[in-house]
């Protein structure tokens, strides 16, 4: 059996409309991938949450990210990904 890890995604990155720009793991635990822009309502009513999988099935390159460790945020740039310390 195979336990699906799931992430919550912005409501551009679910409808599929953008890709995947900002990548945070929590502290708790919990994924959360964003495109990036500011055009979210500001209660974040339109996130959700999705199996993992079908997000890597879209934007391969989001595997790269895999070994994150809780607390740690990656902006897509230019050049590549970049990491961080994720301060809540």
């Amino acid at each position: 059996m195979r336990i699906e890890t799931t992430a919550i995604v912005c409501g551009h990155v679910f409808r599929d409309e953008r890709p995947v720009r900002v990548v945070i793991h929590h502290n708790d635990g919990v994924w959360q991938l964003v495109c990036g822009e500011d055009d979210h309502p500001q209660d974040c009513g339109d996130f959700e949450t999705v199996g993992l999988e079908h997000i890597l099935d879209r934007q391969p390159d989001l595997a790269l990210l895999s070994d994150m460790k809780r607390g740690e945020i990656a902006e897509q740039l230019d050049e590549g990904w970049s990491r961080s310390q994720f301060d809540e």
